[in-house]
C-alpha cells in the first residue's frame, strides 16, 4: 500500500515541477526585458555601494602573527 502512495506522490510532484517550469517560462516571455533591467539595476547598486563603502566589502585580516 505505501508503495501506491509513494508512486502518487511522485507522479504529483512530477506534474508540480512541470507547472512551475511552464510558469517560468510564461513569466520570463512575458517580463524578460523588465527582469534584465530589475538584475542589471541591483547589480549595479551593489557595485556603487561597494565604492561608497569599501572598508565593509573588504575582509581585513587582524590577526597578529
Amino acid at each position: 500500500m505505501k508503495k501506491m502512495k509513494d508512486q502518487k506522490e511522485i507522479q504529483i510532484a512530477w506534474e508540480i515541477w512541470n507547472l512551475v517550469e511552464k510558469l517560468n517560462n510564461l513569466l520570463w516571455d512575458r517580463y524578460e526585458e523588465d527582469f534584465i533591467e530589475i538584475y542589471l539595476r541591483e547589480e549595479e547598486d551593489k557595485f556603487l555601494y561597494t565604492i561608497a563603502h569599501p572598508s565593509l566589502t573588504t575582509t581585513q585580516d587582524k590577526t597578529e602573527d
